[in-house]
């Protein structure tokens, strides 16, 4: 599968797979079913295989000239 992203959504999605993996690192940590950890430690190798497809990129990318800087 090919998927062709406009200029800000790559560091977007990348935030977002991140901030997925530490939630389920979370869960793993929490819960004591095996068959459920097991699902999730799946799950978080899943999202560690789309993370390392993307090239290093600047994260905060998609919000820049949303910002509004503190006065």
């Amino acid at each position: 599968m090919e998927m062709h992203l406009e200029e800000k959504e790559p560091s977007l999605l990348r935030r977002v797979v991140k901030n997925r993996l530490e939630e389920l690192r979370q869960e793993v940590r929490h819960d004591k079913n095996s068959e459920s950890r097991a699902y999730l430690k799946h799950k978080e190798n899943i999202l560690n295989h789309i993370l390392a497809k993307f090239p290093e990129l600047d994260e905060k990318a998609h919000v820049k000239g949303y910002i509004v800087p503190d006065k």
